[in-house]
């Protein structure tokens, strides 16, 4: 029972925060309005705020339009962006498995094994004429 009378006095103290009051002050300058008591000197007239004025339903609607058409722009803007970003990673990965193509191409290319005679010189074959005989004989 005394957790229930606790609790209706938080509340009944948490919706008297919400009203504020307005403070009316005459002063030889003219008359000001604020949150603040007025200075010594003043006359003060405390007015009680509770009702605020209508919301403007056509400003509210336009502008949660236009929010929601700038969230579809950057939503759309992001989609580009990363579509974008995939095809030149897959572009930059194509360009790297061809150029580690071409390398491979190239040292097997350049793989080669020189071949030397063991023994002797380097035979030629080009024919010798022989004074006196119609033989070829080959050196």
């Amino acid at each position: 029972m005394r957790r229930i009378l606790v609790i209706a006095v938080g509340v009944v103290a948490a919706l008297d925060v919400g009203a504020a009051s307005i403070y009316r002050c005459a002063l030889p300058s003219g008359i000001e309005y604020q949150e603040m008591p007025c200075e010594t000197g003043a006359s003060e007239r405390s007015v009680k705020v509770q009702d605020y004025p209508p919301v403007n339903l056509l400003e509210r609607d336009r502008l949660l339009q236009r929010e929601a058409a700038l969230d579809a722009r950057l939503l759309k803007r992001a989609e580009i962006d990363a579509s974008e970003r995939i095809a030149r990673e897959a572009r930059w990965a194509r360009e790297a498995e061809l150029e580690a193509e071409r390398e491979r191409a190239k040292a097997a290319a350049s793989q080669y094994y020189p071949m030397y005679p063991i023994y002797g010189r380097p035979v030629h074959a080009r024919p010798v004429y022989r004074s006196g005989s119609s033989a070829l004989i080959y050196r």
